[in-house]
């Protein structure tokens, strides 16, 4: 007898809550689809940096020892509001092995001002428009939920606007960068920072690129990237919902 394997859409799909807790691990939820491009990203760009690891010489392990720097893994979110991305990458990290740092930036007090990039880009009806989004978060709140995730140890904090943050971190080679920061401005600060920091085959992340809340996003990636080498990767889970396309590039 043919049998086939049918799949059943609930009539009404729950639509994706950011205070709900983020799992990287099996089975994932229909509700969290919009976050899982994100899980397969960064699995690549975990990947990528434990083959890596194994090309090592001996003389550049020596060299990273000597600059203190013992790290296997370098990576950021910029935009991390309440922080449930960021302790699942950081889960992940732990569990693959590999001695890592996260680096988390955020003004952890909401959005910006809008600059005139984002006024002239915005949709007329967005929210942000009249009022300050993302500002039901603290510094306090999302260290907090790190510690109870026990990565702690793996994560460093940056508060404040990326043109003061930036700045600070230290000048390594970055494996993975989560951009998720809305705004024109930011985008081209995280990416002048950043791309050329890129280790080979590291991975960026374009939390927005697809946002039609957010359209200043596409808006800065493609300007920076227009005379830059690397492909658009575009990944989706679930059903096209306005925020479910997500997209990445592979540094060369």
């Amino acid at each position: 007898m043919d049998s086939a394997i049918t799949t059943v859409k609930p009539a009404t799909m729950p639509r994706f809550n950011s205070r709900l807790p983020f799992s990287a691990n099996l089975p994932y939820e229909g509700l969290l689809a919009e976050r899982l491009p994100l899980i397969h990203a960064f699995s690549l760009a975990l990947h990528h940096a434990a083959l890596a690891r194994m090309d090592l010489s001996v003389y550049r392990k020596a060299r990273a020892w000597l600059a203190g720097d013992d790290c296997a893994f370098h990576a950021a979110e910029c935009g991390v509001y309440m922080g449930n991305s960021l302790v699942a990458c950081a889960q992940m990290l732990r569990a693959s092995g590999l001695k890592g740092r996260f680096h988390a930036l955020d003004t952890f007090s909401g959005l910006p001002d809008l600059s005139e990039a984002d006024l002239r880009l915005a949709p007329e009806n967005a929210k942000y428009r009249a009022q300050k989004l993302f500002a039901d978060t603290s510094f306090e709140a999302v260290k907090a939920r790190v510690a109870e995730a026990g990565v702690s140890d793996s994560v460093v904090f940056h508060k404040g606007l990326f043109a003061d943050t930036l700045p600070q971190l230290s000048d390594v080679q970055y494996h993975f960068v989560n951009i998720d920061c809305d705004l024109f401005e930011p985008h081209i600060e995280c990416l002048d920072y950043f791309y050329p920091r890129m280790a080979r085959g590291g991975v960026i992340f374009f939390d927005d690129y697809d946002s039609r809340e957010f359209p200043m996003a596409r808006a800065a990636v493609d300007q920076f990237m227009r005379d830059k080498p690397e492909l658009l990767f575009h990944l989706r889970a679930g059903d096209d919902g306005p925020n479910r396309t997500k997209t990445y590039i592979v540094k060369y």
